[in-house]
C-alpha cells in the first residue's frame, strides 16, 4: 500500500483547499484551520503535507511555528486521516516526513498534543517515534461536541519529540524502545473489572521509585460508546495521577502492551539535561 501513495509539502492556496475539504471529511465543521490561515503558517516557519491515493488527498498534517523559553520549535497542531485509510501506516509517515522538513528548515523539536486516553496514539508516539511527555494539560480545548471528544474533558499530553535525541534515532532505526524491566514496576494506578468492563484502581500514591505503571483503557473508544461514566471515571483518575508524577519529576516514557483491556503508562525519572 505504501507503494501507492504519495507525499506532498503543500505551498499553493489550490492545494490547500483540499487539506481543508479534508478537514472537514475528517471532523466535521467545528475543528477547522482556513486556508487563508494555512497559508500565512507555511511562510511563516509552518509546514502542511497531504498524503494522497490516487490522486486524492487522504491524510494530511499541519504544523505551525512555535518559541518557547528562547527557543523555536514546530508545533505539529493536526493530523488527519480518512477512516479508510487509518490502517495503512499514514500517521507514522507523515510525521517522518514532517521530521525530516524540520530538520532542513533547522528546528531541533517538534511538539503535539494527543488524549491520554488514546492508547494507540501512545504507543506510537512513545515506543515507535521516542517522544516523551512531562506534561499534562486539563481541558485544553475546552468542550467539544464532535464525534472523537464529545462527551468528555478535552484532557490532552504535550509530546516532546527531540528530532535528533539518541531515544527518537534508535526508535526511527527499528531498534525497540520496550524495555524488560517495565514489567516489573509496580502499577500505582491498576485496574478491575466491574460489569465486564474495566475500572480505574488506585493501588498507591506517588512515591520513590524508579519507575511506576499507570492503567490506561486500551480501547477507549469502546468504552466511550458503551459506558461514557466508566470513561470520565478513567479521564479523572489518570489526569490526577498524572499531574501528580510529572511535578514529582516523572516522564511518561512508554506504553506497555497487555492482553488484557487495559495497558499503562510507562513514567521514568529524568536527569537535568531531559534524559531518561
Amino acid at each position: 500500500m505504501q507503494s501507492e501513495l504519495e507525499y506532498r509539502v503543500i505551498t499553493d492556496a489550490v492545494q490547500m483547499e483540499e487539506v481543508e475539504m479534508l478537514q472537514l471529511a475528517v471532523w466535521g465543521d467545528k475543528n477547522i484551520t482556513p486556508t487563508p490561515q494555512l497559508m500565512a503558517a507555511i511562510h511563516n516557519g509552518g509546514v502542511v503535507i497531504s498524503a494522497y491515493h490516487d490522486g486524492k488527498a487522504v491524510g494530511f498534517c499541519y504544523g505551525f511555528a512555535g518559541f518557547k523559553a528562547g527557543k523555536a520549535h514546530l508545533c505539529s497542531h493536526m493530523l488527519g486521516i480518512l477512516p479508510e485509510y487509518r490502517d495503512w501506516g499514514i500517521g507514522k509517515q507523515l510525521k517522518l516526513r514532517q521530521r525530516d522538513w524540520a530538520i532542513a528548515y533547522g528546528y531541533e523539536k517538534m511538539t503535539w498534543t494527543y488524549d491520554p486516553l488514546e492508547a494507540r496514539n501512545a504507543y506510537l508516539n512513545l515506543c515507535k517515534l521516542g517522544g516523551i511527555v512531562k506534561t499534562y494539560m486539563e481541558s485544553y480545548y475546552g468542550e467539544m461536541k464532535d464525534g472523537i471528544n464529545k462527551g468528555l474533558p478535552t484532557d490532552r499530553f504535550l509530546l516532546e519529540w527531540h528530532l535528533q535525541g539518541e531515544r527518537v534515532i534508535r526508535g526511527l532505526e527499528g531498534v525497540s524502545l520496550v524495555e524488560s524491566k517495565w514489567k516489573d514496576y509496580p502499577w500505582v494506578l491498576d485496574w478491575q473489572e466491574t460489569n465486564g468492563y474495566p475500572h480505574p484502581l488506585v493501588r498507591d500514591c506517588v512515591g520513590e521509585n524508579e519507575g511506576m505503571l499507570l492503567a490506561v483503557p486500551a480501547d477507549i473508544h469502546s468504552l466511550k460508546k458503551e459506558q461514557l461514566e466508566v470513561a470520565a471515571q478513567w479521564r479523572m483518575a489518570l489526569r490526577r495521577m498524572c499531574q501528580d508524577a510529572f511535578a514529582q519529576g516523572y516522564v511518561a516514557v512508554g506504553l506497555l502492551k497487555t492482553e488484557g483491556p487495559a495497558h499503562a503508562y510507562v513514567l521514568e525519572r529524568i536527569n537535568e539535561e531531559g534524559d531518561v
